[in-house]
């Protein structure tokens, strides 16, 4: 066949590719809604419809009201309060399909090639990869929308005079969407320096010549940066608004980096622990690596402009994980932008560039990239969960997540129209907005940059810290009516729900898997109190119609979730229930046999406790915290020697806690193996030396079965570390009494003689030496 057909075949191919691309694209932007501040958007669209004015101060928390607030994303919440309004979920889904589809047609038409078909194809599957972690419902869809756009026109349709006029529209709505539309002055800027650059310095090789602008071109990309900055002032706030997300961005290196240590989308995709790793990520490494070799090939016809680009927007990605795909669309036009200038005879040997080789070839890989795209959907298609209400299985395509939101809890406060200041978790605050505003007002939500790092690390002290006494300030100072506990995401910390239940002023009123919610004994909340408190210590577990689930492969995480807020607040009895509900709805699963030994531990049923944390191991193999407790269960039953084996098979599955190696000198000791005992505990102290307090058990324990001279060991080894501590001290001279060397006793004794002389002085004021 001739060398026409091939190269047509190839390129018929290369064209499959691309549709599938698309499709897969377009199959994933059809994931069921479960972003969180989806909700506060929501909330406050119709906040904006209903009052017709966009808030310049906050109108939905009881914690900062009124503070002021630059609302960038206006816009964006009003369009999704309509679509939602009349469409709901599907409308909102189709949204973000048709935004996607879209964007990804700019991207193509941007670097399409038929004579680099393969290059594209490759790279544009790529950021279609990336992508995919953005589809959210969130208003950067349509700041990479904006971002493709822009970039289109500045690198194809400059020398057209209504280029001006499109960009200044487009920032307008960039300006109102989100906080990222300081980009569009950005990419301008980047073109004008590096435009100037070309004119104006000697630059190596071709630099000075390549993608140079025609001086109608220049000047219409000044007049651009006119038009984009004066677009930025078309906000409800001009000046205020305009500079906001800018000032945001430079407090990042403040305080503000609390917010990038608990956020996980906040967080650096590329550590110095991954650094050298594929994973996480792989697809935006490998476009870091494409992007970068396509520098070096391309060094002689290098753009500077679309280096600096490159430069400006690798260090972005690096510095959160929401800002990859934004990375990703870059390197796309840049390796496009490289690829014109690349010819194939510089990166493979002469000898191997035959045309027909070369079409055959691409063929080949197009073919592959189709298969594994098809699999991918194939793959993809099978997501998806049991539906307990419905008894049927959820595709995790469509539709709103039920895994992700306290849907029920919200729906309890909108049923009985609940009112009043709330304490809310953080991944609460917004879908509370969404649902219950401006009934309920949250004590915190997404938006980190209104509530500033101060305010949120005294959220943290209440949360993560369970700090009793800001807790009870926090309720008084915010006049808190309400508390919304939820246990979607995580666990409620154990002394807040404590805190909260064991106060008489407050009665729960809601409780299921998905949370806790407490109403305080006022007036306003009787009537709800009288028909809804709930006595969780007589609480009921809620078993599944086993009949229904038939055999379906399913995990009882409600009863678990249930059964975890029980037993933090002591309750054995339903907790337990709970518990052995779950077992019956699927005896493999081992989260429910871990709560169930540690309550049977907790009651000293250590027979029992082993048996379910054994279960728990055969399930969960590296569970590291099943493994100590089962080997905990085995030493409560005094069956030292079977403790001593799972210690020892704990440290060798996990090598760097320092607290096994002493649970394991404990077991030793007991099975009378001292010298194994003493063996091990220096091992762990080497690693921990400020595990004081468990040398001394191990020592008084050696003392105790007149194990004098392991005692001896364990006691110097503790000495020589902590020098100065006088109980130490005092320990090992009994030992060396206790030995009859009553010369080192003594010497023992001169010391911690001195140590408190010394330690007078200083109380007095004075200084040893003086």
């Amino acid at each position: 066949m001739s060398l026409d057909f091939w190269k047509k075949l190839s390129i018929l191919v290369g064209l499959m590719a691309i549709a599938m691309i698309f499709g897969v694209t377009i199959f994933m932007a059809n994931l069921e809604i479960k972003d969180l501040d989806l909700w506060l958007h929501i909330g406050t669209g119709r906040y904006i419809v209903e009052n017709g004015f966009v808030p310049s101060q906050d109108v939905l928390s009881c914690t900062i009201a009124g503070k002021d607030w630059v609302n960038h994303e206006w816009l964006f919440q009003v369009l999704i309060y309509w679509i939602d309004k009349f469409w709901g979920p599907d409308g909102l889904i189709f949204m973000q399909v048709l935004l996607v589809t879209v964007t990804m047609a700019v991207l193509l038409l941007l670097g399409y090639n038929n004579e680099k078909q393969l290059g594209v194809i490759f790279c544009l599957l790529l950021v279609s990869l990336i992508y995919h972690g953005r589809f959210t419902i969130r208003p950067d869809l349509y700041s990479l929308l904006f971002f493709a756009l822009f970039i289109y026109i500045m690198s194809l349709c400059l020398d057209r005079r209504w280029s001006v006029w499109a960009l200044f529209g487009i920032q307008v709505l960039w300006a109102n969407m989100h906080g990222f539309f300081f980009f569009g002055p950005l990419f301008v800027m980047i073109g004008l320096f590096a435009e100037w650059l070309k004119r104006h310095a000697p630059l190596p090789y071709e630099w000075n010549h390549s993608g140079r602008l025609t001086n109608e071109e220049y000047r219409r990309l000044k007049w651009i940066l006119v038009a984009v900055v004066a677009a930025c002032l078309l906000n409800p706030l001009t000046f205020q608004g305009a500079w906001y997300p800018i000032g945001v961005f430079m407090q990042i290196s403040g305080e503000s980096k609390i917010f990038f240590d608990k956020i996980v989308e906040l967080k650096r995709p590329i550590t110095q622990g991954n650094i050298f790793s594929l994973e996480p990520y792989p697809y935006y490494r490998l476009l870091i690596l494409l992007s970068f070799i396509s520098f070096v090939y391309n060094r002689r016809k290098l753009d500077i402009g679309v280096l600096v680009f490159w430069i400006v927007f690798l260090v972005f990605s690096l510095s959160a994980v929401r800002n990859l795909v934004f990375f990703a669309f870059a390197a796309y036009l840049v390796f496009v932008t490289n690829a014109l200038s690349i010819s194939l005879r510089d990166i493979v040997p002469i000898r191997i560039t035959d045309k027909k080789f070369i079409h055959l070839t691409a063929i080949f890989i197009k073919g592959f990239l189709i298969v594994w795209m098809l699999q991918f959907i194939s793959d993809a298609s099978l997501n998806g969960y049991y539906d307990f209400d419905k008894y049927e299985r959820k595709s995790e395509f469509g539709g709103v997540s039920q895994r992700i939101y306290p849907q029920k809890a919200a729906d309890f406060l909108v049923d009985n129209k609940v009112k009043g200041n709330f304490f809310n978790d953080f991944n609460s605050g917004a879908y509370l907005v969404g649902r219950t505003s401006p009934d309920i007002k949250v004590f915190i939500d997404g938006r980190t940059e209104v509530y500033g790092p101060a305010f949120f690390k005294f959220y943290q002290s209440i949360w993560e810290k369970d700090n009793d006494e800001e807790f009870a300030k926090a309720m008084e100072k915010y006049r808190i009516t309400g508390v919304f506990f939820s246990s979607v995401h995580s666990h409620i910390p154990k002394n807040d729900l404590n805190y909260m239940y064991r106060n008489p002023d407050w009665s729960v009123v809601y409780f299921d898997f998905d949370g806790v919610i407490f109403l305080k004994n006022i007036p306003e909340h009787q009537a709800v109190i009288d028909k809804h408190k709930i006595d969780l210590a007589q609480w009921k577990a809620k078993e599944l119609n086993l009949y229904r689930l038939g055999a379906a492969q399913v995990v009882a995480y409600q009863n678990t979730n249930r059964a975890y807020t029980l037993d933090a607040l002591g309750l054995d009895g339903p907790a337990l229930a709970e518990a052995q509900a779950a077992v019956k709805v699927n005896p493999s699963h081992h989260e429910p046999y871990k709560m169930i030994g540690a309550i049977y531990g907790r009651q000293k049923e250590y027979q029992k406790a082993f048996e379910n944390f054994r279960l728990a191991a055969l399930f969960a193999t590296h569970d590291q915290k099943i493994r100590e407790n089962m080997a905990q269960a085995l030493f409560d039953l005094n069956e030292y020697e079977h403790a001593v084996s799972q210690y020892q098979r704990v440290i060798e599955m996990w090598p760097g806690d320092p607290k096994n190696y002493f649970l394991l000198a404990r077991a030793y000791a007991h099975d009378g193996k001292y010298e194994d005992a003493v063996k091990t505990v220096r091992q762990g102290f080497r690693m921990n030396p400020h595990a004081v307090e468990d040398m001394m058990m191990l020592g008084n324990f050696l003392i105790e079965k007149n194990q004098r001279k392991p005692a001896q060991e364990v006691f110097s080894a503790l000495s020589e570390a902590k020098k100065e501590d006088a109980a130490v001290l005092r320990r090992l001279g009994d030992v060396y009494e206790a030995l009859g060397d009553r010369e080192s006793a003594r010497e023992l004794n001169e010391r911690i003689l001195n140590l408190s002389t010394q330690n007078q002085a200083v109380s007095n004021g004075v200084q040893p030496g003086n």
